[in-house]
């Protein structure tokens, strides 16, 4: 894992999308590992983010009081669709 100079704290209304490979605790919050980006989140989160790791999700950083953070699966590119 990299220093936390390393991590990524979203603004409001920054998206992160990408492949969900990890997740760890490091000093009180979470640490998602998309694609090649660390982004720091509330700790909350990890109960309903770690199901979806090795899926691609777009996460989005709101100003919405009772939801700060929103997520969403990506859906999976068929092979017929980019042809």
């Amino acid at each position: 894992m990299t220093s936390s100079e390393e991590f990524r704290r979203a603004s409001p209304y920054e998206e992160f999308a990408g492949l969900l490979k990890e997740l760890c605790e490091r000093d009180g919050a979470l640490i998602a590992l998309i694609g090649k980006i660390h982004l720091s989140l509330p700790s909350e989160l990890e109960q309903s983010l770690r199901p979806l790791i090795g899926q691609r999700l777009s996460i989005l950083r709101t100003n919405l009081p009772d939801k700060p953070y929103l997520f969403r699966v990506l859906a999976q590119e068929s092979e017929d669709s980019r042809q």
